[in-house]
């Protein structure tokens, strides 16, 4: 009887998508939280990119209509004109800096304001971005170059302004000098205790922007001495390293940290890059670690992403794996997304797979995210799930999508459902 039932079901499963019934929009892999790439990595190229890009002294050998030095000739130079001297006045560079229509020269003339900053002349140059109105940009690259320059001034004028520009200023400060950064650090006063986990943030930051080896042991000791932010910390250091190196320099960097949780969030970031760029060499990667408890992440990073383009060459690496954590969250999220694109393969290969737990996993992906666009046919699915406490949460969850795509048909069903009354309460509240 249940296999007639599922055999129905793959039928069922191959008209609707015949017809195109699908609804529900793709789901974001779990790694879409890192995110990410990190706010001061990003903030690092943008002022890396400035200083270059503004060049030598002289860019034009013309003048622009405000009279400024000339500069060799070049199409942009051609095109928007003269950047004003750095030299004696910068009233005319902080003009075009702050109010040029066009946003080239924008940044070459504040690249130059960079160039032009000292120790002396920072405090009166940062009183003209306040009243000018740097963009949220250029705030935080000046206060990051300030940092860098002259650290112990700048977080001074910092922890006692209006504007936000500590953090940042902390940041530029640890990449240029971190012993002066983290002992400051270590000796916060009494007033900034509360700041402390934003600013050892900054920190890490500013270490990864210039000695990556130097934040990765500081995070490692703040992880034994149960920091508890010390995931997010080592985040910022993969994000670093990804864009410094890319995913294959970073996967051998993070073979080097020590067995553990820090290690498994590293490589999980990791892998979201790495599966992006070459998904069989990212595969190749994690299967060396997939026994590992650490690995879990990795694995389900992999494995739901590669599912994207090639499911079936996903699914059949994930069947490959040591029986874990990562290969049951892996082939949940590769048949979670392959009902999306193409149900009735989705459901072929499901009937071909033995009983399992593998099985079991594969089916509950599948259910709990098909129950949006036919609930019926996902619920029978899930109904042959051997692991009973996985078959309860996925009918639950699929009676939720029941519920709210049809209440009346839900309660019918959920009579004769064979649900727990908590369960059975689960499903009426719906999910959101």
């Amino acid at each position: 009887m249940k296999k007639t039932l599922i055999l129905h079901a793959c039928w069922a499963t191959a008209v609707l998508a015949a017809f195109g019934l699908g609804s529900k929009s793709s789901a974001p892999s779990a790694a879409a939280t890192a995110t990410a790439a990190d706010g001061s990595a990003e903030r690092k190229s943008r002022l890396s990119a400035r200083v270059s890009e503004s060049g030598p002294e002289g860019l034009s050998s013309r003048r622009s209509d405000r009279g400024t030095a000339p500069r060799e000739s070049s199409e942009l130079g051609r095109l928007f004109g003269a950047i004003a001297s750095a030299d004696g006045n910068l009233d005319a560079l902080f003009d075009q800096a702050l109010r040029d229509s066009n946003p080239i020269t924008r940044r070459l003339a504040f690249a130059k304001l960079l160039e032009a900053m000292t120790p002396e002349n920072a405090a009166g140059m940062r009183e003209q971005l306040v009243a000018l109105g740097a963009d949220p940009e250029q705030w935080q690259d000046f206060h990051y170059a300030w940092g860098a320059l002259d650290g112990q001034a700048a977080f001074d004028h910092a922890a006692n302004s209006p504007e936000r520009d500590l953090a940042v200023t902390m940041t530029g400060w640890a990449a240029a000098n971190p012993a002066e950064a983290l002992a400051l650090l270590d000796n916060l006063p009494e007033s900034m205790k509360g700041q402390r986990d934003e600013l050892t943030a900054s920190v890490v930051s500013g270490l990864a922007d210039n000695n990556r080896g130097m934040a990765t042991d500081l995070v490692l000791r703040l992880g034994q001495e149960g920091n508890q932010r010390a995931g997010n910390l080592m985040e910022i250091v993969a994000n670093e390293t990804l864009r410094a190196e890319g995913p294959e320099a970073a996967s051998r960097w993070s073979e080097s940290l020590p067995d553990g949780p820090l290690k498994g969030t590293a490589m999980g970031r990791i892998a979201d890059a790495y599966v992006r760029k070459d998904p069989e060499a990212a595969a190749r990667w994690a299967q060396q670690f997939a026994g590992e408890g650490y690995a879990a992440r990795a694995v389900e990073q992999i494995g739901g992403r590669w599912a994207q383009s090639n499911p079936v060459a996903a699914v059949g690496w994930l069947e490959t794996l040591p029986a874990g954590n990562g290969q049951t969250a892996g082939l949940r999220n590769a048949f979670g997304d392959w009902e999306d694109r193409d149900p009735a393969a989705a459901g072929q290969y499901l009937m071909s797979m033995p009983q399992s737990p593998q099985r079991d996993s594969a089916i509950s992906g599948f259910a709990t995210g098909y129950a949006w666009q036919n609930p019926q046919v996902a619920i029978a699915w899930a109904q042959d799930i051997r692991d009973p406490a996985l078959r309860e949460s996925s009918l639950t969850q699929a009676g939720q999508a029941f519920f709210q795509r049809d209440p009346e048909g839900a309660k019918t069903w959920l009579a004769d459902s064979g649900l727990s009354a908590k369960s059975q309460q689960q499903v009426l509240k719906g999910r959101r």
